[in-house]
C-alpha cells in the first residue's frame, strides 16, 4: 500500500470517513482510481461527478486515491480546489480528462489538437520509453488500480453533429465500429479505440478493474440537429457498449438512470434539461453530476451517500398504517416529538399508470414535511420526483406507477467538519438524489408540524408504507 493511501486511510480513521456500517470490519479499498474522459469528466460549468462521488466515497470509508495526468477542472470558476475537504479527507482533483478529448486521442492513434500534451495512455503508463513529455504518471506510487471511464460524446456528437446527425445514414455505425469495433453475433473485433485503452491499461496493470460508461444523453445540444433519430442513436449505442463490456470483461454503468424523462415520447432518450447546463445543454449540472455519481459508486459496489448521518431503518420509524391503500384523501402525521433541528419522513409510493394513457407530469402525491419552523414539499409524478410544486425543479426521472423504492426526507442540519450544507436531503432508495435542498417558512405556510401526504389532480396515487420520526438518518444499505 503506498504512502498517499495510507494517508487516507489515517484521515478516515481520525474522521470516521462519515458513517460505516458496524459490522464492516475494515474499509472496503479501492486503491489509485484514475479517471479518464473529456470535458463531463474535466468539469465544465460543474465540478464534474468526481465531487459527488468522492463524496460517496468518504461517506463510506471507501480507502482510495485520485491519480491522474491532471488536476483541476475546465473552468476555475467552478473548479473545487485541491485540498478541498470533504469529512476531512482532502479531494485532491486528479484525474486523466480534457475537454474536447476525443477516444482516439487516449488509445494514441490521431492526436493533432495538443490536448493533454499530444500524450496517449500509452505516454501516460510509461509504455511509451521515448516520450519525455509532462503527462506521466509516476506508475511506482501511481499506477492505477482502478479506471473509470467515459468517453464518447465527442466522437459522436462533435465529429458528426454537422455530417447529418449521429442518427442519419451510417454515421453511427461508423462511430461504433471507431469506439468499440464491429459485432458478430457476440464476439467483437477488437480494434476500436476503446479496445486499445482497455488493452493498454491491462498492459501496465493486469489486474486493473475497469469501469466504463455510458454516454449521457444531452438535452437539445444547441447548434446541432437534435432530432429523435440522434437521441435513438445513442440509446443504441449505449446498449451495444454494454454487449462490448460484457465480452471485453470491463464492468459498465448506466449513468442516464434518472436523467431520461420517460414521459418524452417525442424524443426517446432525451434527459430533462434540469440535468445540463442551460448555456450548452450538453454538460451535466451539479444535479446531473449527482446522479451519475450514483450511479458510478453502485458499478463499483459502493452504497449511497450518508452525509456523515447514521443509517435507519424506516421500519424503525412511527408507522402510519397506509400500507397498499389507494390514496384518496389528504393525511396528516404528526411528529412524536417535533425537533426543531432535523427530522426524517419516508414513502413507498406508485404513482399513476405511465404511458397508458398518456403521461401526467403536473399530478400525483404531493408530500409535505415540517416540524413547525420549517416545511419541505416533495411532488412525485409518474414520470418525475420533483422538489416544490414546479415542473422545472425535477430531481430525478423515472416511471413511477412501477416503483418500489422507498421515498426519504430528512432535514438535515448543517456540520462544517463533516463538509455537509443544511437543508432538505432527499433519497430515492439508498441513492441520493438532492442535496441541501431550501425549504421553505412554516409560519407562513400554515402547516402543523408532522408530514402530509396529499392526491393531486386524479392520478391514483397507492402507499405502500409511510413513517416518520425525529433526527435525521440516512437509508439503510441496500449493498
Amino acid at each position: 500500500m503506498n504512502k498517499a493511501i495510507l494517508s487516507i486511510l489515517a484521515a478516515l480513521m481520525v474522521t470516521g470517513g462519515g458513517s460505516v456500517d458496524a459490522a464492516a470490519a475494515a474499509p472496503p479499498e479501492l486503491g489509485n482510481v484514475m479517471f479518464v474522459g473529456d470535458s463531463i469528466t474535466h468539469g465544465y460549468g460543474a465540478p464534474s461527478y468526481r465531487w459527488p462521488l468522492h463524496k460517496i466515497l468518504v461517506d463510506n470509508g471507501v480507502v482510495f486515491v485520485a491519480v491522474g495526468v491532471t488536476q483541476g477542472n475546465q473552468n476555475p470558476r467552478f473548479s473545487v480546489a485541491p485540498g478541498t475537504e470533504y469529512a476531512g479527507v482532502p479531494f485532491n482533483n486528479r484525474h486523466s480528462a480534457m475537454s474536447s478529448e476525443r477516444a482516439y486521442e487516449i488509445a494514441g492513434r490521431i492526436n493533432k489538437s495538443g490536448r493533454l500534451g499530444n500524450s496517449s495512455i500509452k505516454d501516460w503508463l510509461g509504455l511509451n520509453t521515448k516520450y519525455s513529455g509532462n503527462f506521466k504518471l509516476d506508475t511506482s506510487t501511481q499506477m492505477p488500480d482502478v479506471m473509470v471511464m467515459m468517453i464518447g460524446t465527442n466522437d459522436t456528437l462533435s465529429d458528426f453533429g454537422n455530417k447529418g446527425g449521429i442518427g442519419a445514414g451510417d454515421n453511427m455505425k461508423i462511430v461504433q465500429k471507431n469506439l468499440i469495433g464491429t459485432r458478430k453475433g457476440k464476439k467483437w473485433s477488437g480494434d476500436g479505440d476503446l479496445d486499445a485503452i482497455v488493452d493498454s491499461m491491462r498492459k501496465a496493470n493486469p489486474n486493473v478493474r475497469i469501469l466504463v460508461l455510458t454516454i449521457p444523453t444531452w438535452h437539445d445540444v444547441r447548434h446541432n440537429n437534435n432530432r429523435a433519430s440522434d437521441f435513438e442513436a445513442i440509446m443504441k449505442y449505449n446498449e451495444e457498449l454494454k454487449q462490448w463490456a460484457e465480452f471485453k470483461k470491463v464492468e459498465v454503468a448506466e449513468v442516464n438512470k434518472g436523467l431520461i424523462d420517460p414521459s418524452r415520447e417525442d424524443k426517446p432518450g432525451v434527459a430533462e434539461p434540469q440535468f445540463f447546463n442551460a448555456h450548452d445543454k450538453l454538460h451535466p449540472t451539479v444535479q446531473g453530476d449527482l446522479l451519475i455519481a450514483a450511479e458510478v459508486a453502485d458499478a463499483l459496489g459502493i452504497p449511497g451517500r450518508t452525509v456523515g448521518l447514521a443509517r435507519k431503518n424506516a421500519e424503525e420509524f412511527v408507522q402510519v398504517q397506509l400500507n397498499g391503500k389507494k390514496l384518496t384523501k389528504t393525511v396528516a402525521s404528526p411528529l412524536p416529538q417535533p425537533d426543531a433541528d432535523s427530522f426524517t419522513a419516508s414513502v413507498t409510493c406508485r404513482v399513476g399508470n405511465g404511458s397508458e394513457d398518456g403521461w401526467n407530469k403536473t399530478d400525483g402525491l404531493r408530500l409535505t414535511v415540517g416540524n413547525g419552523t420549517l416545511t419541505g414539499v416533495l411532488t412525485v409524478t409518474e414520470s418525475a420526483i420533483i422538489w416544490g410544486e414546479k415542473a422545472d425543479s425535477v430531481l430525478y426521472c423515472a416511471d413511477m406507477s412501477v416503483n418500489s423504492e422507498e421515498l426519504r426526507v430528512a432535514a438535515v442540519p448543517g456540520d462544517n467538519a463533516q463538509g455537509r450544507t443544511p437543508g432538505f436531503y432527499v433519497w430515492l432508495g439508498d441513492r441520493l438524489i438532492g442535496e441541501a435542498l431550501p425549504g421553505m417558512d412554516s409560519a407562513s405556510n400554515g402547516h402543523v408540524p408532522g408530514f402530509i401526504l396529499s392526491p393531486r389532480g386524479d392520478v391514483p396515487v397507492f402507499i405502500n408504507g409511510a413513517a416518520l420520526t425525529d433526527g435525521a438518518f440516512a437509508p439503510c444499505s441496500l449493498q
